[in-house]
């Protein structure tokens, strides 16, 4: 299915591994030209380059943390000065701190209000005039199921990715007569660094091995297997494209089955 995305500027916050990753390759593939950014420059040149070569796309990458306000606003403007235009944002962020409600500090709440949270808004207001004036756009952030289901030790997680959800339904239904589609997908399990990272810390709370850990962990799913990024990145591609162009404000779950909840 040609999705049309050739020619389009896309920019995928958070792109240089995981999900980011996925997302990036994908569109690639369909055409867009990417910019992204990640904290971690090494990485995130090496993808850049990797992406250029393999897809023959143009590629602006620049090292960010998108909970800094001006970080984030001076790469965006450097996207637009570089390409002239962004056609789709994916709103991506790494995970916040884990721990229990009451554990947390004012700081801590503090930074993964400004990580998940902010950065969306923040990204948000600045691309939206551009799409307003082409009178296209596509925004989607990406979440995690803790949105329909908290999840233990996951705090901030299920508090901040919660509010995102609340913002991008709000911001769908102000942005939607001018060709601005804004969704909201739910990652379940899916092989990414973060899931390592959660997974090495509940191995090591269980006294078991990280790949006794991840066996368990994927025996529990539905499909018997965590997600690959790139299929995540086919599923980011269609909400893209017009052949979804009558759904907006949707939050909808990418988790192999994971939910139990009917809506």
């Amino acid at each position: 299915m040609d999705l049309k995305l050739s020619g389009k500027v896309a920019v995928v916050l958070a792109g240089s591994a995981g999900i980011g990753k996925g997302i990036a390759e994908v569109l690639a593939q369909e055409g867009c030209d990417i910019a992204i950014c990640a904290r971690s420059e090494d990485r995130l040149l090496d993808t850049a380059d990797f992406i250029q070569k393999e897809y023959s796309v143009e590629v602006f990458s620049e090292t960010v943390d998108v909970s800094n306000a001006e970080e984030l606003n001076k790469f965006f403007e450097n996207v637009i000065n570089h390409f002239g235009a962004i056609d789709i944002l994916i709103n991506n962020t790494g995970g916040p701190k884990t721990g229990k409600t009451t554990e947390l500090s004012d700081t801590e709440y503090r930074a993964a209000y400004e990580l998940v949270l902010m950065s969306k808004v923040r990204a948000c207001r600045f691309v939206i005039p551009y799409m307003v004036q082409n009178g296209y756009g596509r925004i989607i952030n990406i979440e995690s199921t803790s949105i329909k289901c908290v999840m233990d030790n996951m705090t901030l997680s299920n508090v901040f990715r919660s509010a995102s959800a609340a913002f991008s339904k709000t911001l769908s239904r102000e942005v939607v007569q001018h060709g601005i589609r804004v969704h909201t997908i739910m990652s379940g399990p899916m092989m990414t660094d973060r899931v390592t990272e959660l997974g090495g810390i509940a191995a090591n709370n269980e006294g078991i091995t990280f790949e006794q850990w991840k066996q368990k962990a994927q025996s529990s799913t539905p499909m018997e297997r965590f997600g690959d990024p790139l299929e995540f990145g086919n599923f980011v591609a269609f909400l893209a494209s017009d052949k979804s162009d009558y759904m907006t404000g949707t939050c909808i779950a990418f988790d192999g089955g994971i939910l139990t909840t009917v809506t």
